[in-house]
């Protein structure tokens, strides 16, 4: 899920009845291992003189707690990784390193699961001295007839089995990731391939004239069912507004702000409650990576006057597909279809920042720790795959209107101030900014409640003598927020040149007009930047 408020979990723990079951599958599956690959060969594995019932149930048992235990013991690996996954692909050199390394670290923190050999020979040792295995026929102690040395040759063969078991387990995990994460998807196709799908009109019956669009699945799947927040992002301009703006720019900028804060709101109140399941959340961070993948600059360029990077071949040609569909389809004085996905990205993005900065600036603002006023004694934490999500939506943001605007040449140079496809469109650039604003607040918020649980004194951290603590913090401890601090700063400037280079002044009034303090020094110190790194301070 997506992030946590103050008196919800930042995703929803699975119930005791969920537990249950996780258990009895992975039992089970233990059970059919053993049944299946360890009782036929246990005659030579500990030999026919030493094949004893107990033994037998030493090996057999741990075989079924060996699965169990692994369950809870990698209970910190429950996040998915997806830009991980997503980046290295599946090349056979790389996935075969993966893997040792994914082993490696199991076994090396599977320092529960080492116990269930010896949970298991416990148990039915003393299941055998006070159960019904403790007599034999004439009375005698059947615990006599197995001696210590058979004793710990089956904890031998408990451990191998135990190995064997944590390898496949890992095997499968590892593969299950990378199958999910597997980047490009094409929603063109995913819509097309589902039949039958429509809206229903407003009598509840279904009607083929009003087809669900690839835009649809996008804004809906985006905002992950936030009723509320779809709505303001796919109303038309001036429909249902009773508030009077000087021109359609104010009023744009005022809708982002109000779909914002009604994303932000319902993260915080009814997240836990509304949102989907696995399938829905790897779906959102599947579409957005087809838009919004590929990083948020060239890794091969230095040239610091050339912001524009619009991914790889597939990200800038699903982005223009999106665009010229939407001119093909937008007849005068209509709204574009493609203008209610940039709403819905940039309300993701900067809903995102702003529940962070409302939830963290708390903490942040506590004379005590963090550590200390959370119960669990741990700072609440974004998911991995949350990131990924935020990151991909404000990049795709940026794509979508600044393509809209520029024209690439024949030799591969992006040329602004090309005839724009939609003006609409055009009217969300303030709006990149905006966002990016709101998310990389957040992020800075989040990383400064980091900083003070962990009691790092930030004005004092500061190893490039810049004055930029919070930064060298978050380069050297807090390293998946880099990529999206990063996005931040590149969707701006792309948004920013193209605003400049069109000869637009809507950038100069909102500076002078309404965008002051932090936000102002933030945009200024990005257009006035020499170094192509991006600063991370507030």
């Amino acid at each position: 899920k997506s992030l946590i408020s103050s008196t919800h979990a930042r995703y929803s723990r699975p119930g005791v009845l969920s537990i249950l079951v996780q258990v009895v599958v992975h039992a089970m599956a233990g059970h059919v291992f053993a049944r299946a690959f360890v009782y036929p060969h246990l005659a030579k594995l500990l030999g026919d003189d030493k094949m004893d019932d107990v033994g037998t149930l030493i090996v057999m048992l741990s075989c079924l707690l060996v699965p169990v235990f692994e369950l809870f013991a990698s209970i910190g690996e429950a996040e998915l990784h997806y830009g991980h996954f997503a980046r290295s692909g599946f090349r056979l050199r790389s996935a075969m390193a993966t893997l040792a390394r994914h082993a490696v670290f199991r076994a090396w923190r599977s320092g529960v699961t080492l116990l269930a050999p010896v949970v298991a020979a416990a148990t039915i040792l003393l299941w055998t001295r006070l159960g019904s295995l403790g007599s034999s026929d004439d009375g005698s102690s059947a615990l006599s007839s197995l001696s210590y040395p058979a004793i710990f040759q089956s904890l031998i063969v408990s451990y191998l089995m135990m190995a064997l078991l944590v390898l496949m387990m890992s095997i499968q995990d590892i593969l299950t990731r990378w199958a999910v994460c597997v980047p490009g998807m094409d929603a063109d196709v995913l819509v097309f391939q589902t039949l039958n799908i429509t809206t229903p009109t407003g009598n509840g019956a279904s009607s083929s004239n009003s087809k669900f669009l690839t835009e649809d699945l996008y804004v809906q799947s985006i905002l992950m069912g936030d009723g509320a927040t779809v709505e303001k992002v796919i109303t038309s301009p001036g429909a249902k507004s009773n508030q009077a703006f000087t021109n359609h720019q104010d009023e744009e900028i005022n809708r982002n702000e109000i779909a914002a804060a009604s994303f932000s709101e319902w993260i915080q109140t009814s997240s836990i409650k509304s949102s989907g399941k696995l399938a829905d959340d790897i779906l959102r961070i599947g579409l957005l990576e087809s838009l919004g993948g590929g990083g948020s600059s060239n890794p091969t360029s230095t040239r610091q006057s050339h912001p524009f990077y619009f991914g790889h071949i597939r990200h800038s040609a699903a982005i223009r597909k999106r665009l010229d569909l939407s001119a093909a389809t937008t007849s005068l004085g209509q709204q574009p279809i493609a203008v209610p996905i940039v709403r819905a990205l940039c309300a993701f993005a900067g809903g995102e920042g702003d529940a962070m900065s409302q939830f963290y600036h708390k903490l942040k603002n506590d004379t005590k720790s963090p550590r200390k006023n959370n119960t669990n004694g741990q700072l609440w934490k974004l998911p991995p795959g949350s990131l990924n999500a935020v990151e991909y939506a404000i990049i795709a943001a940026a794509r979508l209107v600044v393509m809209n605007s520029v024209m690439i040449d024949k030799h591969g140079r992006v040329i602004v101030n090309a005839s724009k496809r939609h003006d609409r469109l055009s009217l969300s650039l303030p709006c990149i900014l905006q966002s990016a604003y709101k998310l990389r607040c957040g992020i800075l918020a989040y990383a400064q409640v980091q900083a003070k649980m962990y009691e790092v004194d930030l004005s004092t951290y500061d190893k490039s003598d810049k004055g930029d603590g919070l930064g060298c913090f978050i380069a050297t401890k807090c390293l998946d927020l880099g990529p999206v601090i990063s996005a931040c700063n590149n969707s701006a400037k792309m948004a920013m040149k193209t605003l400049v280079e069109t000869g637009d002044r809507t950038l100069e009034e909102l500076l002078l007009r309404k965008w002051k303090g932090d936000m102002q020094k933030w945009l200024v110190e990005l257009n006035c930047e020499d170094s192509p790194v991006a600063r991370t301070t507030d």
